[in-house]
């Protein structure tokens, strides 16, 4: 027995039993009566097949096929006409162009029966694992191996389709860069294997600190980026500086030592004026570099308006590196 699960659309009970025992080893067996029932069930149910008879007591077999095909919901569920109406060429003609995979006229062999929904199982089966496979294969080209969150490469298709959003509905956006302060101290004393460990820490402590529809990602060595979306300048701020207490507060134990870890953050708003995502992650970093200069474990803030402004439009020390530290 499989998971598969078979929606047989029958109004005669005999035959419905039938077509049941013909097929009952090859998968769970679920039964409707009338084409109304069919299309609750197989919407509800999600079968990995549906036998379809054409003559039923409110609506054809053509006209369920037609319907579950122009579901988004049920579209992709294969079916198997069943008929025994002594039709023309033309109607199995038909049944096909409406999207069924098969059509069989009554009264049929039941190996036939069996044969043709064991093969239609293993085409679905297939495409549920190449489906599976293809996930897979989406997901490890988006994710960075050593800390499970996003690669670079995700994060920047990520911003710009936030930029984009941003400016359908003008909102704000803001990006940052986190830096493990003193990283290079930590792989030259403990080794590179606890610096793969302190960066999966960090990438974890972010994670679990940032709001579900922030993006997290690693740009690169100790450097991860962080997209807010609808968020403005003092938003983010309380996001980074919670999150950079987290890390801070955070003691590792190796070869027997405590370890401590400190990020500088650099961080600035997205703006419509930008050309690229490029020019705003070009800022963070700038602010990031200010971070360092001024003594590590601090936010700065990086804004996007043009230098030439006068001082008086900010009211903090300097325009460019407002310290949140």
């Amino acid at each position: 027995m499989t998971d598969d699960l078979v929606l047989i659309v029958e109004d005669i009970r005999v035959m419905a039993k039938l077509l049941e025992s013909t097929i009952s080893d090859l998968g769970a067996v679920i039964t409707a009566e009338s084409g109304a029932e069919a299309l609750k069930v197989a919407a509800d149910k999600q079968p990995s097949l549906i036998l379809l008879d054409v003559v039923l007591p409110d609506i054809d077999g053509f006209e369920i096929c037609r319907r579950l095909k122009a579901n988004e919901a049920t579209k992709h569920i294969p079916i198997i006409i069943i008929t025994g109406l002594h039709t023309e060429t033309e109607d199995e003609t038909s049944a096909f162009a409406l999207g069924a995979v098969d059509y069989i006229r009554k009264p049929f062999e039941r190996s036939i029966v069996r044969a043709r929904v064991k093969t239609q199982l293993e085409l679905v089966r297939g495409r549920r694992e190449l489906e599976a496979a293809n996930k897979e294969l989406a997901y490890l080209a988006a994710v960075d191996p050593l800390t499970k969150c996003f690669n670079r490469r995700y994060f920047m298709n990520a911003a710009e389709g936030e930029i984009a959003r941003m400016k359908r509905h003008s909102t704000e956006l803001t990006v940052a860069i986190i830096d493990i302060d003193r990283f290079k101290m930590v792989n030259d004393r403990f080794g590179h294997e606890a610096g793969d460990r302190a960066l999966a820490t960090v990438a974890e402590i972010c994670e679990h600190s940032l709001r579900r529809e922030d993006t997290l990602g690693r740009l690169g060595g100790e450097e991860f980026g962080i997209l807010l979306p609808a968020t403005d300048q003092q938003g983010a701020n309380e996001v980074l500086q919670r999150l950079k207490s987290r890390i801070s507060h955070q003691v590792s134990l190796v070869e027997g030592e405590s370890v401590s870890l400190t990020v500088s953050i650099g961080m600035t708003d997205v703006s419509e004026d930008d050309d690229s995502f490029d020019q705003a992650l070009r800022r963070a970093d700038k602010a990031l570099y200010t971070a360092k200069k001024l003594g590590r474990n601090r936010i700065v803030y990086e804004p996007s308006v043009p230098a030439e402004l006068p001082p008086s439009t900010f009211p903090m020390h300097d325009p460019r590196e407002i310290d949140f530290g």
